[in-house]
């Protein structure tokens, strides 16, 4: 089965099956894209993810990913970054429904629901809240990467269930309004919730090593406890087109903050090296499960319907 164009890259996730991964989520869309392009992207990874079940499952369930685990393949669940599809709250358990457990209110602009990160960020607007209260009911999980500060204080109150960044990392290591300043990170926490690392250079502040990752972490680490700290990686397989589309998204990538340069990111096949560096700094191995995969695994446990 040849891949379509949209999804050429998806023989790729294959790496994070041969890197140890047991759950990888998958993006349907982001920022500005439609409606129909999200659900076609979507029903064509899950067209490929399923005639492909020798090395992936589909999954509804966190038994479905202990399953998967037992049987040796990756289970593979979506996301949304943006919610710039949703335009009707019944969307929000059809894509539940297919598979998409988590989602980011905003994708760095203003949206119909919330700021974004790189706007003029005027809170979680009514439907925002309508929205949240929507996707915690169904089981999708809130996440506040990409979105702006007051916002996300916003979110963080409105919430009943735990929020999550899942792919941002400390302001105070790496000082880019697309990371996350110290008090919002302590209630996300507070909360229950969890920080996904994310790997891309320009949001680590320097070169995406293994030991920069895990100077993310260690900071992560002793500041929230090592029990809502996780990989949010946001790898990107086809770095050209994405670089080439950064390029012409000039309100959601604004010059001065270093997307003028390309993007890079880290390498999925060092993913083991990880929990290698975490030991060899002193963690302790139980502390290092719940970094790999034990914190978002209670997210689900806690989040999901």
């Amino acid at each position: 089965m040849a891949p379509d164009e949209n999804i050429r890259w998806l023989p790729a996730i294959e790496r994070y099956r041969q890197a140890g991964c047991s759950v990888a989520s998958l993006n349907t869309g982001y920022g500005t894209m439609s409606l129909e392009e999200h659900v076609v992207l979507l029903d064509q990874m899950r067209a490929w993810i399923g005639a492909h079940p020798h090395a992936y499952r589909l999954i509804d369930s966190v038994r479905d990913i202990e399953e998967a685990r037992e049987a040796g393949l990756l289970a593979i669940c979506f996301d949304i970054e943006g919610a710039a599809p949703i335009q009707d709250l019944t969307l929000v358990e059809a894509f539940y429904r297919r598979g998409v457990r988590w989602m980011s209110l905003a994708y760095n602009s203003n949206n119909r629901a919330a700021g974004g990160c790189h706007d003029e960020d005027a809170g979680l607007s009514g439907y925002g809240r309508e929205l949240v209260a929507e996707m915690q009911r169904v089981g999708m999980v809130v996440c506040c990467s990409h979105v702006g500060y007051r916002t996300v204080s916003d979110v963080l109150a409105c919430a009943r269930f735990p929020v999550i960044f899942s792919h941002s990392n400390p302001r105070t290591l790496c000082d880019h309004p697309r990371n996350v300043p110290d008090e919002l990170i302590a209630e996300c926490a507070q909360r229950g919730g969890v920080v996904g690392v994310n790997g891309l250079d320009l949001f680590l502040g320097g070169r995406a090593t293994p030991q920069r990752i895990c100077d993310h972490i260690d900071y992560l680490m002793e500041f929230i406890g090592p029990r809502h700290v996780a990989l949010g990686l946001d790898h990107v397989f086809d770095l050209e087109a994405i670089n080439l589309e950064k390029a012409s998204m000039g309100a959601t990538f604004p010059p001065g903050l270093g997307y003028e340069e390309p993007v890079d990111c880290f390498n999925i096949d060092d993913i083991p090296a990880i929990p290698a560096e975490l030991l060899r700094r002193g963690h302790g191995a139980n502390d290092v499960a719940d970094v790999l995969e034990g914190n978002w695994m209670r997210i689900a446990r806690t989040c999901w319907r």
